[in-house]
């Protein structure tokens, strides 16, 4: 248990009983839980992300102002960017679409 330890100081009981069934040893994660106390083994605790900072670099005008009423095709476009997820992948559907044709 010290040699798993020593290889993987983030695990906590729960994934050391992981790694010790991997190794061959069948052992209760209680009786893991009561080793790692009496053995003075304590699972190092990983440093949190801080957030991001991160500000857009341009902001574009919003140049229709909610007036999205067009006289003729092709006068004003706009456009919306979805997100859409299946179990393995996300995809991206960028809509541009013309406001006279509504």
């Amino acid at each position: 248990m010290m040699a798993t330890h020593l290889a993987h100081p983030y695990f906590s009981y729960p994934r050391m009983v992981t790694a010790l069934w991997e190794a061959g040893y069948r052992v209760n994660h209680k009786k893991v839980c009561r080793l790692m106390k009496e053995l003075s083994i304590q699972s190092v605790i990983r440093k949190k992300r801080k957030s991001s900072n991160y500000s857009p670099s341009v902001v574009y005008p919003n140049r229709l102002k909610r007036q999205f009423h067009a006289t003729a095709p092709g006068q004003k476009m706009v456009t919306d960017i979805t997100y859409i997820s299946d179990k393995t992948h996300f995809y991206y559907l960028s809509v541009i679409q013309d406001p006279s044709s509504r």
